[in-house]
């Protein structure tokens, strides 16, 4: 933006960025989301356990949660575009092998190991990574638009897996999907993203003239600490600890649900076609919360909101237990999406934007990375868990309300423990 006269862009590439991101995650989330769907097929054809099929899943979260923070790193060193593209790749090229699937391993390997790698390298930690080097007066409304991907995939892509699956086959779903993502995506992302707005010759939040006071690291040229000295920074900080304990609950709620719940309400009685249209709609009301959420947490505070959030996630878990119980069953679909979809949306971007409050600066991709590690720590334990007690049991209810005491814990770290840091509102 060279010469003396200063004036605003005419687009703000911040928000082509927010684009990027949300397509991009519409897809990633889909392909991590889709293993409910996937599971009913395989199951039915192969006669898999619902534990053993957990545990691919949980092969997914434990390998996101161990290269979380050497992606972040990566992206503070690198930049966006150096790193992101390759998660599409990843995630791609593993629904597109999924097509061989033949032994239950094959399963752990291609649409679970690589998907992993895959959200790694591009996925919610490195989405919520880019939005404050792109934004800091619309940050909560940016992240909230950006993670809202996720939820618009669910919402598209869910029930058209399930009527692939019924029409094509299971093997054709995947391998539509996986070239849906290396022909768009990958492209995408690869054209599209950027570091920072100093890259496209703007400025933070689409100013005519760089901020006096930037955050840290805002430009992305800052020099980046190794991965140790990061970790060695964030963990003197009690937010640090409180947002580890709440992301770890996000992850084995999040994870133990999402992954057994077409598999749940098959089991209510629902039609597999029914149940694949009330996932696809919880995308929905989860796109809904995310930026409705994110713009609340911009007006009574972030912890706040997150416990709302979390509170609403706990009512969301009482209400699907009771489902197979009532025999109004598809108002109490309805009424279970919109309560758990709300909090669910919320507790995601609530939780991308306290991170950014409490670790924005030149470094926060590796300190959002080391976080994960606990997000996928949640997903790791949590679906085989789940499985295996029902296997057992036939009953989900032990694990689930075990997760829904966990979230009433983090509502007791979110209200009392959290410390909203300088520079942001408490409301």
């Amino acid at each position: 933006m060279g010469g003396g006269k200063a004036t605003r862009p005419w687009i703000y590439y911040g928000w082509v960025i927010v684009g990027t991101s949300f397509t991009a995650m519409a897809f990633h989330q889909t392909a991590r989301f889709s293993f409910s769907i996937f599971q009913v097929p395989l199951i039915q054809e192969f006669g898999w356990g619902r534990g053993a099929l957990g545990g691919a899943y949980a092969l997914m979260l434990g390998s996101y949660a161990l290269l979380s923070p050497i992606a972040g790193n990566l992206f503070d060193k690198k930049g966006a575009r150096a790193v992101m593209p390759w998660g599409s790749v990843f995630v791609g090229v593993g629904f597109t092998l999924a097509y061989f699937i033949s032994d239950l391993w094959h399963v752990y390997l291609v649409p679970c190991l690589f998907v992993g790698i895959g959200m790694a390298l591009s996925g919610f930690a490195m989405h919520s990574a880019l939005m404050p080097r792109w934004f800091q007066k619309k940050r909560g409304l940016a992240t909230g638009l950006a993670l809202s991907g996720s939820g618009t995939g669910i919402l598209l892509f869910i029930p058209l897996i399930e009527r692939l699956i019924s029409s094509l086959g299971w093997r054709l779903t995947y391998l539509i999907f996986g070239l849906a993502i290396l022909f768009i995506v990958v492209p995408l992302t690869a054209l599209l993203l950027r570091r920072s707005p100093e890259e496209v010759g703007q400025y933070l939040d689409g100013e005519p003239e760089p901020p006096a006071h930037s955050p840290s690291g805002a430009s992305g040229k800052s020099p980046s600490p190794s991965l140790l000295k990061v970790f060695r920074q964030v963990c003197r900080k009690k937010n640090f600890w409180t947002l580890l304990i709440v992301v770890f609950f996000m992850g084995l709620n999040n994870n133990s649900i999402l992954s057994q719940l077409q598999l749940f309400l098959v089991d209510a009685e629902y039609s597999t076609a029914l149940a694949a249209f009330f996932f696809g709609m919880l995308g929905a009301i989860r796109m809904l919360a995310t930026f409705s959420m994110g713009w609340l947490s911009d007006i009574i505070g972030r912890q706040r909101a997150q416990a709302l959030s979390s509170l609403m996630t706990i009512c969301g878990i009482v209400i699907l237990l009771s489902i197979p119980h009532i025999s109004l069953k598809f108002l109490m679909g309805w009424v279970f999406i919109f309560v758990y979809g709300m909090g669910l949306g919320g507790m995601s971007v609530c939780y991308s934007s306290m991170s950014a409050d409490a670790f924005r600066g030149p470094s926060f991709g590796a300190t959002i990375g080391l976080l994960e590690i606990f997000f996928g720590l949640g997903g790791f334990i949590g679906p085989p868990l789940a499985g295996f007690i029902f296997d057992y049991t036939g009953s989900y209810v032990i694990p689930f309300v075990g997760i829904a005491a966990g979230l009433v814990f983090c509502i007791f770290l979110c209200l009392f423990v959290y410390e909203t840091p300088r520079g942001t509102s408490e409301a």
